[in-house]
């Protein structure tokens, strides 16, 4: 049996690790909260562009964009690249894990030229360690999905796209289901597909008015010029937001798991220590009793 100070020390050290684990729990709470009502007040901003695309392509009889596409035509020498969004911290589970796995699955599966632009340290230190080096990290934005961070990485992507060196964009990031399940997430950013509106309702429709054709001022290309960059940003914003608030969903978990071992593991020491310094007490009244026996015995 471990004596009173042995367990006293373990007693110490484990509510210390109780109480750094509940601390972590709260302050992920807090911010998970926070990033979701940032993200629920950007939603109906977003909703409103893609119905204006919708509405611009079904109404014109199609325009003609360099971001758009009917389809995706085969091309075995399109360069693709990957924006993978995944944490700057541990002890969140299986957050980092799936995401990581899951873009490195779909690379795997992609034999054309490839380019890696990594959100977080821990995407880029896993796929250097798979042999990959990332082409550019954004290491600041993982714990900060702002806006203006979206479109910094949007502004980067689309002058790329631009000049023509990269021909298929994906970003891959985790969704949040709900508070007990996450999922990774992969989706095509560019170019951008008709079919990519096809679960927008038609506002139009809504409204009870029908139009076969619509004129725009000014030109419908130049409109898309402006609406594109916008559904962008609120896709990468959104991903960003979704992967910040799965991750703080999943170490709320962990931590939860953390401070329920931690109280289970003091609830058994506490019991242990009791044990032992009853047998202490014990043993000094065994001692104090034989020592007054033995003084007796002598006179």
């Amino acid at each position: 049996m471990q004596s009173v100070s042995d367990i006293k020390r373990h007693i110490k050290s484990n509510t210390q690790i109780y109480q750094i684990t509940r601390a972590m729990y709260l302050i992920s709470v807090s911010k998970m909260r926070r990033a979701m009502d940032l993200y629920k007040s950007n939603t109906a901003y977003f909703t409103k562009v893609r119905a204006a695309m919708k509405d611009i392509i079904q109404h014109t009889g199609g325009v003609e964009h360099p971001f758009l596409r009917r389809e995706i035509l085969p091309n075995p020498e399109a360069k693709h690249a990957y924006i993978v969004i995944a944490g700057d911290k541990g002890m969140a589970g299986a957050y980092n894990h799936n995401v990581l796995n899951a873009a490195f699955a779909h690379m795997q599966g992609n034999d054309r030229q490839k380019y890696i632009f990594t959100v977080g340290q821990i995407a880029g230190e896993f796929f250097s360690r798979h042999g990959f080096m990332a082409d550019m990290e954004f290491l600041t934005i993982a714990q900060n999905p702002s806006l203006r961070n979206a479109r910094l990485v949007t502004d980067t992507i689309v002058d790329l796209y631009r000049q023509k060196l990269l021909d298929e964009v994906y970003i891959v990031y985790t969704k949040m289901v709900s508070s007990v399940a996450q999922e990774p997430k992969i989706i095509r950013l560019l170019p951008v597909l008709y079919s990519s509106f096809d679960d927008v309702s038609d506002t139009w429709e809504e409204e009870g008015e029908h139009y076969n054709e619509i004129l725009y001022e000014s030109s419908p290309k130049q409109v898309m010029d402006t609406l594109i960059p916008q559904y962008l940003i609120g896709t990468i914003y959104g991903a960003l937001v979704q992967s910040y608030a799965s991750g703080h969903i999943a170490r709320m978990n962990a931590m939860t798991s953390a401070t329920h071992n931690a109280e289970e593991m003091l609830r058994k020491l506490r019991l242990d220590y009791n044990r032992a310094r009853q047998a202490a007490i014990t043993r000094e009244m065994t001692e104090i009793v034989s020592g007054v026996n033995a003084l007796s015995s002598a006179h």
